[in-house]
């Protein structure tokens, strides 16, 4: 049954991964704030109905549930647009990389053992990124897969975000494991309320500036052409009409909520009742396979050797940093 459990896991895992990668969430105009808050909202649904509603609480629960909400609103948020804005096998290995920041904390921290194998797995996955962003030169096919700053920033944010989550969890299940269901539905009340907090304030940005940039000619004549997201709308991607794009961001919100809370929660479990040296490689391992197929049959994401090599070289390295070999 945990096997089960953990394919579940990693395919959800993986479907959130591609809807937060579809070009239909640039057609829909999808406001990044009111998107990951109705993701939260999905989040405390599918809680409250898997848990049979609220079962106690504890100051421990607020405490790290609140933690946990600051840290996810971040984690959601630059998730969705490293996504939306890189190549899908790179950004998921980022991801799936978060783990090594975690286990070095563990080992200062929690004065956890760091073998051998560990050490070198870290090496491994610093080659592995420098493999994967690292352009020597210009090709046909590297121009298509061009890693922007943008995406660097958002991908350098989520892979933090990603392994604070990991340790916010072992401090909670050191302290309050029985209501861990009370504690994420707590933290999804904590992003909602978050990012409409920043979502009001960005609006309120965006009006005051507005009225400056409206002044001259010249922004008039890009506001005619350009759509009022930034140039969130690629090129030769028509924005929906009204009513499409509401169904289409209502949908994606409820697919990417119930894939998000399906393998968060599953994780947590699973961390716990499988050894943490069969857990990890075998999720992480399986989202990259799986996510780098998905993004070459279904986004058509071309790969040069160099990046072919730092991905397989991503993949061992979660392999050895988990430990695995320290089995036998």
């Amino acid at each position: 049954m945990l096997y089960l459990f953990l394919a579940v896991s990693v395919l959800a895992a993986v479907a959130n991964n591609m809807l937060l990668h579809l070009p239909i969430l640039k057609r829909c105009r999808v406001n990044e704030f009111a998107f990951n808050g109705g993701v939260a909202a999905v989040w405390i649904v599918l809680l409250l109905a898997f848990n049979g509603g609220l079962h106690g609480y504890s100051s421990d629960t607020f405490l790290y549930g609140a933690l946990y909400g600051i840290v996810l609103a971040g984690f959601l948020f630059c998730k969705m647009q490293a996504f939306a804005n890189g190549p899908i096998h790179f950004t998921s290995l980022i991801g799936s990389s978060s783990f090594i920041l975690t286990t070095v904390f563990n080992a200062v921290y929690w004065k956890e053992a760091v073998s051998p194998w560990q050490i070198a797995g870290i090496v491994l996955m610093l080659a592995a990124v420098f493999l994967i962003t690292y352009r020597p030169r210009r090709e046909s096919t590297e121009q298509k897969q061009k890693l922007t700053w943008k995406w660097k920033i958002y991908a350098a944010f989520f892979f933090l975000f990603s392994a604070l989550t990991g340790i916010i969890f072992r401090f909670h299940q050191a302290a309050d494991a029985a209501r861990t269901d009370e504690m994420m539905i707590f933290a999804s009340a904590v992003v909602i309320a978050l990012l409409a907090i920043l979502g009001s304030g960005a609006a309120l940005f965006g009006r005051r500036r507005r009225p400056a940039a409206e002044s001259t000619p010249a922004a008039e004549q890009q506001s005619a052409v350009q759509p009022s997201d930034g140039g969130a709308a690629a090129a030769g991607s028509a924005v929906l009409p009204v009513k499409k794009r509401v169904l289409a961001a209502g949908a994606l919100t409820l697919a990417c909520g119930v894939a998000g809370c399906v393998y968060n929660r599953l994780n947590i479990y699973l961390s716990g009742a499988m050894a943490n040296a069969v857990f990890f490689p075998l999720f992480n391992g399986g989202n990259i396979i799986l996510s780098t197929l998905a993004g070459w049959l279904l986004f058509r994401e071309a790969l040069s050797k160099m990046q072919m090599a730092g991905i397989t070289c991503g993949m061992v390295a979660v392999v050895l940093v988990s430990n695995f070999f320290g089995l036998f």
